[in-house]
């Protein structure tokens, strides 16, 4: 098994790392264990892509309710009505995952309390999301569990209600965002 972020190199102008990589070993062979300080600098957070860095900041979250089945595969089609409440990425600060790893969060283990390493966090004062049409969002303290994990699933005709009073803010860009305090940060 390899990671989404591995498949996904050719579109981020990455064909030559994505050609060395070798789909007969696993992740961490001995040919793919040489790739791994290539790591592209989007699956970091801005400005910690430095030579070496192999964490990523930008996970799934897996489920046979999500997005992120672990068997099969779910088609656009089948979420369209939900593309514009369904959550694609997340970001994370704290499960220190390798960018080529095939690992990412489980949501029956995922903490769904905003900012928690074992859950959507991040090093910026919000943590940020990616929704399958595209828009990005930065979730507060006061987004609730239940309305997170209506987000993160697809087979639930639970409508989360969210908006800017529930903790859900647009987006525009991701890099322009506060760091949170310090004692939030990892």
């Amino acid at each position: 098994m390899h990671s989404w972020r591995v498949l996904l190199l050719p579109y981020l102008d990455q064909l030559e790392l994505y050609n060395a990589y070798r789909f007969d070993e696993p992740w961490d062979g001995p040919n793919n264990r040489l790739l791994a300080d290539r790591m592209p600098r989007h699956y970091c957070f801005s400005g910690d892509d430095t030579p070496g860095a192999v964490v990523t900041n930008y996970l799934a979250v897996v489920g046979p309710e999500t997005m992120w089945p672990r068997e099969g595969s779910i088609t656009y089609p089948a979420i369209k009505d939900r593309a514009h409440r369904t959550i694609l990425i997340v970001e994370n600060q704290g499960a220190g995952v390798h960018w080529m790893e095939p690992r990412d969060l489980l949501l029956s283990e995922l903490d769904l309390r905003i900012n928690s390493p074992l859950g959507i966090s991040s090093k910026y004062e919000d943590p940020g999301v990616a929704l399958v049409d595209g828009t990005l969002y930065r979730l507060t303290s006061k987004v609730t569990p239940d309305t997170l994990r209506a987000m993160l699933r697809i087979d639930t005709e639970e409508v989360a209600q969210w908006d800017e009073e529930q903790g859900w803010q647009l987006l525009p860009d991701g890099r322009r965002r506060p760091l949170a305090k310090p004692e939030l940060r990892k």
